[in-house]
């Protein structure tokens, strides 16, 4: 064949396999769904976002589609958009991250801040926290930080040439790096490597980063002989885990809202890291986690949450 042709049909067949791509993706994002439930590419917004998801199910019998979005700033987005109709998120980073206010380490001020300069959005709707304040921590080997000397996150101003990494979104934040190397005068010699969620806690164990950002309710902080630096200049607020929902499909569903009430405060620090642990470190599916803890509770029938 002429090489001229054949480079012609070649770029025919690879517009015809993106437009079959593409209109398979429309087909996708645009199926008909009565609840879309956002999370974030971690294992406890995952859960979250599952158990939510399922307790909808049990509750109403409605269609709920899970949609994994990466970033807060893509759930948000796709929250505001109506692309997805709720997701888990915490207080904190509503403070900080969306409203882009000073940081409250106080969980209940934190909360009522969050509320108030939510008030200018009537599409939105905080619901009740599930229990459980899962804030940033600093972490490193527990053999390296002894080594070192270095139980605070004040003790690393004295060691700039520690190798650090960070999530992208824990880099850019201002309840992240950014603010948290301002508020305790850190300075490291090169920028903080990119990592991650999923590989960070490798990249400390095998040495190739000393610190990493981690939540207090990661499992994997024990799985991998990991402690976490006290944060002795209080700088990391209150992140209250709750559901953000759009103030619509609670109106056209109101018996979705009263069973997510039904989680409020039973879901502590102990029981995330619990749950967190059968997926991360014991293999289990998000799904059957989310199953099995909801079983726990009592909340398997719609006559359950009467």
């Amino acid at each position: 064949m002429d090489p001229e042709k054949k480079q012609i049909l070649i770029a025919a067949v690879i517009v015809v396999v993106v437009m079959a791509l593409s209109i398979g993706t429309l087909v996708i994002m645009g199926r008909s769904a009565d609840l879309v439930i956002g999370s974030k590419n971690f294992t406890e917004s995952r859960l979250l976002a599952e158990i939510m998801a399922q307790l909808a199910e049990r509750c109403t019998g409605i269609d709920v589609v899970r949609r994994e979005l990466g970033s807060t700033g893509l759930c948000w987005d796709a929250l505001g958009k109506g692309a997805i109709h709720a997701y888990p998120e915490y207080s904190g980073t509503l403070l900080t991250d969306i409203l882009k206010q000073p940081p409250v380490a106080d969980p209940r001020v934190a909360l009522e801040r969050v509320k108030s300069h939510l008030g200018i959005r009537p599409d939105l709707l905080l619901g009740h926290p599930f229990g459980l304040n899962d804030t940033y921590v600093l972490a490193m080997r527990a053999d390296e930080a002894k080594r070192l000397h270095i139980a605070h996150i004040s003790d690393l101003a004295q060691h700039a040439d520690l190798i650090v990494g960070f999530t992208s979104e824990f880099n850019q934040r201002p309840d992240g790096w950014p603010g948290l190397a301002q508020h305790y005068g850190l300075h490291v010699d090169r920028p903080p490597v990119d990592l991650s969620p999923g590989h960070m806690y490798q990249a400390v164990r095998d040495g190739q980063v000393a610190v990493i950002s981690a939540f207090s309710t990661d499992a994997r902080l024990r799985q991998f002989a990991l402690i976490a630096l006290i944060d002795d200049r209080h700088f990391f607020p209150a992140y209250e885990a709750l559901p953000v929902m759009r103030q619509d499909v609670l109106t056209k569903f109101p018996e979705v809202a009263k069973a997510w009430a039904e989680l409020a405060g039973r879901i502590d620090d102990a029981t995330m890291t619990e749950l967190n642990q059968r997926v991360d470190g014991g293999g289990e599916s998000v799904a059957h986690v989310a199953a099995s803890f909801l079983d726990h509770l009592g909340l398997h029938a719609p006559s359950s949450l009467k």
